[in-house]
């Protein structure tokens, strides 16, 4: 037997199978065998993994790149063991995806250097019309919708109009009539959030903390509800995006018993940080940063199930724009780079989240909710030969400079971080080793996601 490349002497995390001691088989970018270690096989490259889990390749569900920033931003994806993205995208100005879809789409082939594909934000009537090319023509089927996308909101970025409930709901009966093509639902009360705010501001308040007072927990909890509730109706799949906070959680346990197309996502900055983080305003996201009862709330979700996806949110701006006040700062913070070192550090070591599960959700749940399985998500025959290799006892110190965004700070500077990606290989091709860039600009390419 002749292959491209082997990946030896690892511990193979197969998704709900377990780990197993076998060497990976790869012809053409594709898994063409699980090998027990005895047989003899040629390649023309061997990856030695020297005893560390191979795990399938991180799939990131949640990112904002801008259509020329695919470049640095799948380079620090490599870097954190990350072999597909899934970026938002949403157009308020244009009455359809075409144009955008088509830049992108050919920005990304020219710039990437790991797998890609993207979700539509539903923000226009034209967007909802065109919902049928969106996923059968062009393989994009998953959509965004932002709750939070009315009254002065709504102002602030754009959509005059707003997006209100009633529209909401049409969106979700469209969907509702595919087989599995979620909605990603920013869920968030903004009118209570607004009102909350201009007391804030009337009173002096521009502290990390004052962010939190004005979209707190229960505006988080009280749209989830509300979106649970429409969506069942609608016989619509909700993926609820950046879970937050304990209240949020609780809606969702109870909802869960009823209602079973339900996909919960959280963040590392979710598990790790609060409100009174001393990052202050570079710790500036929505929603916000809450307090020490929700990050325990949340890894407990991550370890029983109720939580099924880790998406990081990555928003890769420059720090000058983290400047003034909380009101007049930027949201987001950049994060695919850590995403896997987080759960690893955190999880992992000091909380004994098995490494089964942080595959499941950084992988083979991602892969799942969004029609990428089995081409991703997993290690058999078959699928895509995305790998990640971490070696769980390798201890390093967050410096932003190393992870490669465009970003020019991380949240977790001078974090000592225990287990790193030192390997990622995409379709076959070593794209990162040892902190290093092995890959080529332009070799990620669009994976349409057909049902």
């Amino acid at each position: 037997m002749k292959v491209d490349m082997v990946v030896s002497k690892g511990k193979v995390v197969i998704p709900r199978i377990g780990v197993k001691k076998q060497n990976i088989a790869v012809a053409e970018g594709k898994i063409v065998g699980l090998l027990d270690p005895s047989l003899p096989v040629e390649a023309d490259l061997f990856i030695d993994a020297k005893g560390n889990y191979v795990l399938p390749g991180v799939i990131e569900p949640h990112a904002h790149i801008g259509d020329k920033d695919y470049l640095t931003e799948t380079k620090s994806a490599a870097i954190g063991g990350v072999t597909t993205v899934l970026n938002h995208v949403r157009d308020v100005n244009s009455d359809d995806y075409d144009a955008l879809y088509g830049k992108i789409k050919g920005m990304c082939e020219k710039q990437a250097y790991v797998d890609f594909s993207v979700h539509f934000g539903l923000i226009t009537q034209t967007h909802l019309n065109n919902l049928d090319k969106y996923i059968n023509k062009f393989g994009v089927t998953s959509f965004k919708f932002f709750m939070n996308y009315r009254g002065e909101e709504g102002k602030h970025v754009g959509v005059i109009d707003g997006i209100d409930d009633g529209f909401m709901f049409d969106c979700f009966l469209a969907l509702g009539k595919y087989r599995n093509t979620p909605a990603c639902v920013h869920a968030e009360n903004i009118e209570i959030g607004w009102y909350l705010r201009t007391k804030l501001q009337k009173a002096g308040r521009s502290d990390l903390l004052a962010w939190e007072e004005n979209k707190p927990d229960f505006t988080e909890a009280e749209a989830i509800r509300r979106a649970l509730y429409l969506g069942e109706i609608a016989n619509c799949p909700i993926y609820i995006v950046h879970l937050s906070s304990k209240k949020g959680l609780d809606e969702i346990r109870e909802y869960r018993n009823r209602y079973r197309k339900i996909c919960v996502e959280t963040c590392p900055h979710y598990l790790t940080l609060t409100s009174d983080s001393e990052i202050g305003v570079l710790g500036k996201t929505s929603p916000p940063l809450r307090y020490k009862e929700d990050v325990e709330a949340l890894w407990q979700a991550v370890a029983d199930g109720m939580i099924d996806t880790i998406g990081s949110d990555h928003v890769p701006r420059k720090k000058a724009t983290k400047s003034g006040t909380i009101w007049e700062a930027s949201g987001g913070y950049p994060g695919v780079a850590t995403l896997l070192p987080i759960l690893l550090s955190e999880g992992f070591h000091k909380r004994g989240i098995t490494i089964e599960r942080i595959v499941e959700l950084t992988s083979y749940n991602v892969a799942k909710a969004f029609n990428l399985y089995p081409q991703k998500g997993t290690i058999e025959v078959g699928a895509d030969a995305d790998f990640t290799i971490v070696d769980l006892d390798l201890e390093k110190e967050v410096r932003w400079n190393e992870l490669l965004s465009l970003s020019d700070y991380s949240i977790y500077e001078g974090w000592k971080l225990k287990g790193w990606p030192i390997v990622t290989i995409v379709r076959g091709k070593v794209v990162m080793e040892n902190g290093e860039i092995r890959g080529e600009q332009g070799y990620g390419k669009f994976i349409p996601r057909f049902q």
